[in-house]
């Protein structure tokens, strides 16, 4: 039973004041009804010297993209779509292990709301039970003097803009199940299928993620290895998986996934002979 209907747009005044609570970080949230990308405005809007940190949602994305270019379309009111812009010093933080510990958040956020049988397929894709649920695509700006402290310029550090695409209501969009495509699945149906309850408001869900991927972001610097183990031990959907690598010149390569190493590299056995990959590199799908 859906008590809170997807159609019902997100409240930024709502959202703002449960992750205060949360979180104790009071920063301002922007609801847009449609814009082409929140990862776009929000790259936009750290280039124009806004005071960091700061979350962009949207209703409706029109030129969503994933990682190395993939669209992600969006329509109106049924899913939620996300960026949080956040600065992170770049001497003392491993940027690279980002993608993980946000998928942790991700996973965290899944968990409350009692989904089971939660996966990451590295390095940014969610699923729940075998099914893509979530994508997040994590994209830095260089930051203007006053971003981060007014006194100075703030060359060591970087704006992360933070985008998450997480599925809440397909029914009216339908689902694209074109082949090659990963199989999806959303929130509602997801509760649906387990327990015969309340699925809650988007705006609620909306929130608890944005509490979630906050709380990773503050807590960063001194819990980035211990995400990556969470990951390695628990949540690796690929590990010991026959994989398809797909490199930039388009070549594709057999093999199967062992994991990923201290870096958040993959690891494939191809051919009897392991190999190293990193985000920037490759994509992967699992056979």
């Amino acid at each position: 039973m859906i008590l809170a209907l997807s159609g019902e747009k997100l409240q930024a005044e709502s959202i703002r004041a449960a992750v205060v609570t949360a979180c104790g970080s009071d920063i301002d949230v922007v609801v847009h009804d449609c814009v082409d990308s929140t990862n776009t405005w929000s790259l936009q809007q750290c280039r124009a010297g806004k005071a960091l940190p700061f979350a962009c949602f949207a209703e409706e994305q029109t030129s969503g993209r994933g990682r190395r270019g993939k669209e992600w379309m969006m329509h109106a009111g049924n899913n939620i779509a996300m960026s949080l812009s956040w600065p992170f010093a770049l001497l003392h933080q491993r940027i690279h292990l980002l993608p993980l510990s946000i998928s942790m958040a991700v996973v965290a956020t899944l968990e409350a709301l009692k989904l089971g049988d939660v996966q990451v397929k590295w390095p940014n894709d969610v699923y729940v039970r075998g099914r893509k649920i979530a994508g997040i695509l994590i994209e830095t700006q260089p930051l203007g003097r006053g971003q981060v402290d007014a006194t100075r310029a703030d060359s060591n550090h970087v704006a992360a803009v933070i985008g998450v695409g997480l599925n809440y209501d397909m029914s009216v969009s339908g689902h694209d199940e074109s082949p090659g495509l990963p199989v999806l699945t959303d929130i509602c149906h997801e509760l649906e299928s387990v327990q015969d309850g309340d699925v809650p408001h988007r705006s609620c869900v909306a929130s608890l993620l944005l509490q979630q991927v906050i709380e990773v972001c503050q807590s960063f610097q001194h819990d980035a290895e211990r995400n990556l183990e969470t990951f390695r031990a628990r949540y690796d959907f690929c590990k010991d998986k026959s994989v398809e690598i797909i490199l930039d010149n388009g070549d594709r390569r057999a093999g199967v996934a062992r994991g990923v190493n201290e870096n958040a590299e993959l690891l494939v056995m191809i051919d009897g002979k392991q190999h190293t990959f990193n985000s920037a590199q490759v994509s992967v799908k699992a056979l």
